[in-house]
């Protein structure tokens, strides 16, 4: 198998992945919002919901690199080959932060490295933004316009992301007063209330993210996810 072939095959099974553990934990997220499910059932859900998330979220910087070594070994990209193993130690290294943070259960190292995962996410989605946005409509790194459209909307994705994380904030707090305490109607409002203010955006992310695959697709490349 030649390097390219490998990152072909990687790049789509993690979209499948990506995509798949967005799917589920909507699904589950619902569960978790049912109030006609016990606490009991509805905290196992939530559980079930974090450890299933967290693939997505390692999907990401994953994916990026994927990308972008295959951008490069295509010759989509103008940067030399040897950015391709960097690359790979940059995933390896956020890829690691990502479930340090998972596996932490919120305590101070937790929370610092979460800090950093969001600046590192910030400064990369900037980064995106800026090339894809050049390269689809100037002279940018990426060497075709389909494939700056396409990180143009990697970069929609990674800012619906970001957003996210901040609307969902006040979950956590309600919910953990929902199992400590109990259901009441203004518990179960404060736990919907972020979670369907995020949803939209969710709705962005998988549209974003067959967009870039019926694009790729479209410009008869060979890969597509």
């Amino acid at each position: 198998m030649t390097l390219y072939q490998f990152l072909l095959v990687a790049h789509i099974a993690v979209f499948g992945v990506w995509f798949g553990t967005d799917l589920a934990t909507f699904f589950l997220s619902t569960k978790v919002l049912d109030p006609d499910l016990e606490v009991g059932t509805r905290r196992v859900m939530a559980g079930s919901m974090m450890s299933v998330e967290v693939l997505a979220r390692l999907s990401l910087p994953t994916m990026l690199a994927l990308g972008l070594s295959l951008s490069i070994e295509s010759g989509l990209l103008d940067l030399p080959r040897v950015w391709i193993p960097l690359f790979g130690l940059g995933a390896l290294c956020w890829v690691t932060m990502v479930w340090t943070i998972h596996r932490s259960g919120g305590g101070e190292l937790g929370t610092q490295l979460a800090n950093v995962d969001l600046a590192v996410r910030i400064t990369v989605c900037v980064g995106l933004w800026v090339t894809g946005l050049w390269s689809a409509f100037g002279s940018g790194p990426f060497l075709s316009q389909w494939l700056g459209a396409k990180v143009t909307l990697f970069a929609l994705i990674m800012t619906c992301g970001i957003a996210i994380r901040f609307l969902l904030r006040p979950f956590a707090g309600a919910f953990t007063a929902l199992v400590a305490e109990g259901p009441s109607p203004a518990r179960e409002a404060a736990m919907s209330a972020p979670v369907q203010r995020a949803r939209p955006l969710v709705m962005v992310i998988w549209a974003s993210l067959l967009s870039a695959t019926v694009l790729a697709v479209t410009q008869n490349v060979p890969w597509s996810a």
